[in-house]
């Protein structure tokens, strides 16, 4: 027996994904390589010392890099043609739904670097709902865009 979703966009046609971008997440992702050079310099040396810093630097790549992929893995955004769902978490699961008639504005924030790298932040304001602030997401401006698509049919406004 299946549990049923709370998933407001379970049936229903996705039209666009999106996750945190990795560029947001550099920082944590090269100091997961930082870890990973002092780890195999820690086991070129071949002695006490080495080790110890192989191993510090063994857990410092499991600490960035694992920090990394459980914060990319616990944002996803879903735009289907009636709403946009973004779930938060990994063990516990928070979901906010905005219905598309009830968006006032999708607002781009973005500095040099996330314009070249291709993420940034969209802020999407609502009607009688709070904020939904999508930080590091990729692609913002494509998301931007086809929520307005979207938005513009659900209303019956021209495209």
């Amino acid at each position: 027996m299946t549990q049923p979703s709370n998933d407001p966009s379970a049936g229903e046609t996705i039209l666009r994904e999106a996750r945190m971008s990795w560029w947001a997440l550099w920082p944590r992702v090269l100091l997961g390589l930082v870890g990973l050079a002092l780890m195999g310099w820690g086991l070129l040396r071949q002695d006490q010392p080495g080790y110890v810093a192989a191993a510090f630097g063994g857990l410092m790549c499991l600490w960035f890099v694992g920090s990394a992929l459980l914060r990319r893995s616990a944002m996803h955004v879903k735009l289907t043609p009636r709403y946009i769902v973004l779930q938060t978490g990994l063990a516990s699961r928070h979901t906010s739904t905005v219905m598309l008639n009830r968006v006032e504005s999708l607002d781009v924030d973005q500095s040099l670097w996330q314009r070249l790298c291709g993420y940034g932040t969209l802020t999407i304001r609502g009607t009688g709902s709070e904020d939904l602030r999508l930080v590091g997401i990729s692609d913002p401006v494509g998301l931007q865009a086809e929520a307005r698509k979207a938005i513009n049919a659900a209303s019956g406004a021209p495209i």
